[in-house]
């Protein structure tokens, strides 16, 4: 009998799940190795499986393991249906699925559609005109200027530009006005074997596969059910807005409201809606990789797909609803809105009102893109951003060392690997014993290390943290654990109200009626008698505090008003 898809995932354990991104690079090291190679493994994350389902996560998301030179950590993949030699081997990888799924958590991979390595061999192919492969990537002679010199076809930038401020700051562009934008970077690249630009939406060395191409669309399909026959549960898929192009190349008209006091990257001088998020191919797009977790072969299966796409509201919404059964967006309005009561709870009304009934929601405070958030937030912001987050309904993503409150490293720039020099801070090794050699993660010596370690994070190393029932990973713990308990957090969200313009309040509800309210104190200031005009109940009890985890509990009036410490957030149920 065929299972109805919309009927075998209505239970979804996604709904409720807590993800762990892990950066392999980083995250831990197999202490069998010899020698020793200073960067992470996949036999050392099957090793910290202990460590992960203490912490109560349902998933992980590794980030690219794949084969790659690594200009962009990662993100350039020289073959789609492997791992890179330096983390480790197919057989290991099978081996960490066949471990995670024996402690009940699953595993989701990143797929990076929009563009490989300049080293795959299907783009050697393509360079080389070899049949079958000639229009795998996006090719065009340009044009040609009155000196006879090659220019590209259109004004597309890629999104590296950041670097072209930091060339500009070093008087490398003295040609420019005080008053004239820097320039991005161009998004193509003449190719001297081949004779033509081709297009590189991130790094040169980032061709842009040519979606338009069904071989190419097969071939990427192909590669998702490589992994879902391996036993990988899902996929986040990378910068999905960039598959969608208009393909008859056209300018990008300016941006008329960048302006280079407030904008970082000079990418966002241009509108880009040619480039990335052309809709008539993108949904298009979506819909087919929708349709490899829909098939047949897996409908027993709970697959999923988290997307990134950076774009606006409405254009997202858009993307929710092709096969919101299967896929969603992340929720970025949270990690991009302003830490303040008033702005969280705009944002978080808004994305749940405009949620689709079967979509799974989500919640995310940081990653690998991303600063840290204790170092957006400060530790006890980052804390009351963690409970407030956590109690949200639908998948709650954590960044690997969010969890221990890790900050932003000082990196010398001898050591920076990030083709934008901006993201390697957040990407530094997790400290697991501060008494052993770079913290536990490796043995290697420090200058071998693929980033160096943050030292000044040391005293938050795991080995520590679990000593201390207030520290970060024991809120987190804490925070997780009662999630999986506690009826209410699988229920509605509920907007709620407060008197006090500096306190968040919200509910959730189960439909057998239990429930709890959150409470979060976005100020540095203590904040007295916090009425909470339309609760859902009268009398309660703190059970989480982001500030004495599960320590203290207190009774609580939510009409005579509640009290909370600064920059502290509370989960309280009725008594």
């Amino acid at each position: 009998m065929t299972i109805d898809i919309h009927t075998a995932r209505s239970n979804s354990t996604w709904k409720h799940a807590v993800i762990y991104q892990i950066y392999p690079w980083t995250f831990a090291e197999d202490i069998e190795r010899s020698p020793q190679l200073g960067h992470g493994s996949i036999r050392g994350i099957e090793q910290r499986l202990p460590y992960l389902e203490a912490l109560g996560v349902n998933a992980l998301w590794l980030s690219p393991f794949y084969p790659s030179p690594m200009v962009d950590g990662g993100y350039d993949i020289a073959d789609f249906k492997n791992v890179d030699p330096a983390l480790g081997t197919l057989e290991d990888f099978d081996n960490l699925v066949n471990a995670a799924h024996a402690k009940h958590i699953r595993l989701m991979v990143d797929f990076i559609p929009n563009h490989s390595s300049d080293k795959h061999e299907w783009f050697e192919k393509s360079r080389r005109r070899e049949e079958g492969f000639e229009d795998w990537y996006i090719w065009h002679p340009g044009k040609v200027d009155e000196h006879g010199n090659h220019q590209p076809p259109n004004n597309w930038a890629s999104v590296f530009s950041m670097p072209q401020r930091k060339a500009r700051a070093h008087g490398e562009m003295d040609w420019l006005r005080p008053d004239e934008w820097t320039p991005p970077l161009s998004a193509w690249q003449w190719d001297d074997v081949r004779k033509e630009f081709y297009l590189h939406s991130f790094a040169v060395e980032q061709p842009d596969l040519n979606w338009s191409n069904p071989y190419v669309r097969e071939a990427m399909k192909d590669a998702m059910r490589f992994w879902l026959d391996r036993g990988v549960d899902g996929f986040r898929v990378d910068a999905v807005n960039h598959i969608g192009k208009n393909m008859d190349l056209p300018n990008e008209e300016v941006n008329t409201a960048y302006n280079e006091e407030w904008n970082d990257n000079p990418y966002d001088q241009l509108l880009n809606y040619n480039s990335c998020g052309y809709p008539a191919k993108l949904h298009e797009y979506v819909w087919e990789m929708c349709q490899v977790l829909k098939d047949e072969a897996y409908e027993t299966r709970d697959l999923r797909m988290i997307l990134e796409a950076y774009m606006g509201e409405s254009d997202l919404r858009d993307i929710d609803a092709i096969a919101p059964e299967v896929a969603s967006t992340f929720n970025f309005g949270g990690l991009s809105a302003d830490w303040s009561a008033g702005a969280r709870k705009i944002q978080m009304d808004y994305y749940y009102e405009r949620l689709l009934k079967d979509a799974v929601g989500n919640q995310v405070n940081g990653n690998h893109d991303k600063s840290r958030l204790a170092q957006r937030l400060g530790h006890n912001g980052a804390r009351a951003a963690a409970v407030t987050t956590l109690f949200l309904p639908g998948m709650r993503f954590v960044y690997n060392g969010e969890e221990l409150g890790l900050m932003d490293a000082d990196i010398p720039e001898d050591r920076l690997q990030d083709p934008n020099g901006l993201r390697d801070p957040e990407r530094t090794p997790i400290p697991w014993d501060d008494t052993l050699p770079n913290s536990g993660f490796s043995c290697a010596e420090p200058e071998a290390l693929w980033l160096p370690a943050n030292h000044a994070d040391a005293h938050k190393a795991v080995s520590r943290q679990e000593q201390h029932d207030k520290s970060s990973l024991a809120l987190y713990r804490a925070a997780i654990r009662l999630n999986h308990e506690l009826e209410a957090a699988t229920g509605e969200y509920v907007s709620l109200h407060t008197e006090n313009d500096q306190v968040l309040s919200y509910g959730r509800r189960s439909p057998d009626g239990e429930q709890l309210i959150v409470m979060t104190n976005f100020s540095r200031n203590k904040q007295r008698g916090v009425k909470v005009s339309d609760s859902m109940f009268v009398m309660g009890q703190t059970i989480l505090s982001s500030v004495t985890v599960e320590r203290e509990s207190r009774r609580v009036d939510l009409r005579a008003g509640v009290t909370l410490e600064p920059d502290e957030s509370v989960v309280i149920k009725p008594i």
